[in-house]
């Protein structure tokens, strides 16, 4: 089932160039090789990036034996010599070859989900300035809540933001989907500090 996508990965990685799970998964969307696999938007995007990363483990293992390893790391993928090939069984790597975490709850992801996009956002955009009045009432107009800001009320606008933004859904707006993060992080970090 999963060797026409296995090849079209692996003929689109041969250029040489780094790619991000999003951009894959855009490219497979358009030539027709990772269609809509579930009604609900949250199991959607969990089983596109599932079948997405066991693929790309999958093929992990198939070059190793050639001589050739496939870097996968969410926003870099790239194939190179097995000389830089780390050590492979990590444990993501044993979770996406794993079909029984294919079937999760709506639940389970939700809290997968909030897991990746808090640690991402803390990497990638972590601000320890306290926002001052204007630049919290900007945020909240724009995001579309209100005041007191409340833990919940932000991290549930945060996931329809980002299901709407997510480069996966079809965004082509990295840069809106950044702000978002980093907006998130902001206000979090605001709530924490006072």
């Amino acid at each position: 089932m999963l060797r026409p996508i296995l090849d079209e990965i692996f003929s689109v990685l041969s250029n040489g160039e780094h790619y991000k799970v999003h951009t894959l998964a855009a490219h497979l969307q358009a030539v027709e090789l990772l269609k809509q696999l579930d009604e609900d938007p949250n199991q959607d995007l969990f089983k596109r990036n599932f079948v997405l990363m066991n693929s790309l483990y999958s093929l992990q293992s198939e070059l190793i034996e050639d001589g050739i390893y496939l870097h996968v790391d969410s926003m870099d993928i790239y194939l190179a010599d097995k000389g830089q090939a780390p050590e492979l069984n990590t444990p993501l790597r044993s979770y996406y070859l794993d079909w029984q975490n294919y079937h999760t709850d709506n639940k389970e992801i939700e809290a997968l989900l909030d897991s990746f996009w808090q640690r991402f956002s803390y990497q990638q955009y972590s601000t320890n300035q306290p926002l001052d009045k204007a630049t919290v009432d900007n945020l909240c107009q724009q995001w579309q809540i209100t005041q007191p800001l409340e833990e919940k009320a932000i991290r549930r606008r945060w996931r329809q933001l980002a299901l709407k933004y997510h480069p996966d859904k079809g965004s082509d707006d990295d840069l809106m989907f950044k702000q978002l993060q980093d907006e998130y992080q902001q206000l979090l970090s605001h709530i924490k500090v006072f």
